[in-house]
C-alpha cells in the first residue's frame, strides 16, 4: 500500500511532467516556472511554508507574460496565503508558533507581504496548540549579547539562521503569555526590564519586542530577585529560566558557587519556594531551557529542578507536565521527543 506521501510525489511529478510537455514550445524560462507553479498547487501546508524562498527563487509569485514571468500572481500569493493560515490544517498537524517565526524570520525580503501577513496570523492561530500551563509563572528571558547569536550556531554560508537564541527565547515567553495570561515576563541582562504587555500585540510582534531588550552581561539570578521582591505578594507554579546559561556576573565555578557554597540563581530559588509556600504553592517547579547547551548550567537536577538542553516544540509539552507533577505525563513526553 502506498504511503499518502508517495502518491502526493507521484502526482507532483506527473502534473509537472505533464505542464513541462504541454509548454516546452515557450522555452525554459517560462516552462520553469509554470511547473513549479503546478508543484506548489500540490503542497502541502507545512511544505508550503518551508519552501516560500524556492518558490519565490523560481518565479511562482509572478504572472506569465509574452516575454516572460512580471508582476504578480495575486491568485497564486492568496492561494498560498490561505493554505498557511489555514485554522484547521493547524490544529490538525498540531503546528507551533516556532515553526511560523522561523518561517518569517527567514524568508526573503522579496516574499509577498500577504504571505508574510499569513504567518503572523499562522502563528497566532497555533498559539492555540500550546498547552496551558496548571499556573502562572515568572518567565527569566535572558536578552544579553550572547543571546544574539544564530540558534543554529554559525554554519557559513546558507546553513546559518537568521533566527537569533534571544527570537526563540522571546517566542517562548510570548506564546507562555498568551495561553497562560498571569504570568510575568522578565527580560535581563545585568538588569531587570519591566515589561508592559500589549494584549493587542500579534504573538510574533510581542516576540519581536522582548527580544529588544537588554544586550549586555548576563546575570541569571535577576528574574529571581525580581520574583522574591516585586512580585512577592503573586502567587506562580514556578519559574521558567530561558537563557544561553552563559552567566559570568556570579562565577565560573560548576553552578557558579560563590562564596557562600551556592549559586545566586539558588539561594533567590530557596527564597522562592518559602514564599510560594505562604501562597499555598506546595511544590513550586524551576525549569532552565538552556538554548544552546554548552554543558553549564545554573542550577542542579533534583526533583524541583529541570534543565532542559535546545529547543523545539516539544519544550512546551514537557514544561507543562513537570508543572503540573503529572510524573507518568512528564515521561511519555520526554519519550516522545525526537532525538
Amino acid at each position: 500500500m502506498k504511503t499518502t506521501t508517495e502518491s502526493r510525489s507521484k502526482t507532483v511529478t506527473t502534473v509537472a511532467a505533464r505542464i513541462a510537455g504541454e509548454d516546452i514550445a515557450k522555452g525554459d524560462y517560462v516552462k520553469g516556472p509554470l511547473v513549479w507553479k503546478a508543484i506548489a498547487r500540490q503542497m502541502g501546508p507545512q511544505a508550503l511554508r518551508m519552501n516560500l524562498n524556492t518558490l519565490l527563487r523560481h518565479d511562482v509569485f509572478k504572472k506569465p507574460g509574452i516575454l516572460g514571468f512580471a508582476g504578480t500572481d495575486n491568485a497564486m500569493i492568496d492561494y498560498v496565503a490561505g493554505q498557511l493560515a489555514d485554522r484547521d490544517a493547524i490544529a490538525r498537524s498540531r503546528q507551533f508558533p516556532y515553526q511560523f517565526l522561523a518561517a518569517y524570520m527567514n524568508a526573503s525580503n522579496e516574499v509577498p507581504s500577504k504571505i508574510k501577513t499569513a504567518l503572523h496570523d499562522a502563528a497566532e492561530i497555533a498559539c492555540g496548540n500550546v498547552p496551558t500551563l496548571p499556573g502562572p509563572v515568572i518567565i527569566g528571558l535572558d536578552t544579553s549579547g550572547s543571546m544574539g547569536c544564530p540558534v543554529t550556531g554559525n554554519r557559513g554560508r546558507g546553513g546559518t539562521s537568521k533566527l537569533r537564541c534571544v527570537d526563540v527565547a522571546a517566542l517562548f515567553a510570548a506564546a507562555i503569555l498568551r495561553r497562560t495570561p498571569d504570568s510575568v515576563v522578565i527580560p535581563f541582562d545585568t538588569q531587570a526590564y519591566k515589561v508592559k504587555v500589549d494584549p493587542s500585540d500579534s504573538i510574533l510582534s510581542l516576540s519581536a519586542r522582548l527580544s529588544k531588550y537588554g544586550g549586555g552581561g548576563t546575570d541569571c539570578s535577576l528574574p529571581f530577585v525580581e520574583a522574591n521582591t516585586r512580585y512577592a505578594k503573586q502567587a506562580f507554579a514556578g519559574i521558567v529560566l530561558v537563557s544561553d546559561n552563559e552567566s559570568w556576573i556570579t562565577n565560573g565555578r560548576a553552578y557558579s558557587y560563590g562564596q557562600n557554597g551556592s549559586t545566586g540563581v539558588m539561594t533567590q530559588w530557596e527564597m522562592f519556594k518559602q514564599i510560594q509556600r505562604g501562597h499555598g504553592i506546595a511544590d513550586p517547579k524551576l525549569v532552565c531551557i538552556d538554548i544552546q547547551p554548552y554543558g553549564t548550567s545554573q542550577a542542579p537536577e533534583r526533583n524541583d529542578i529541570l534543565n532542559i538542553g535546545g529547543f523545539s516544540d516539544a519544550v512546551f509539552n514537557v514544561v507543562s507536565s513537570f508543572l503540573e507533577n503529572d510524573a507518568s505525563r512528564f515521561v511519555r513526553e520526554v519519550e516522545s521527543v525526537e532525538l
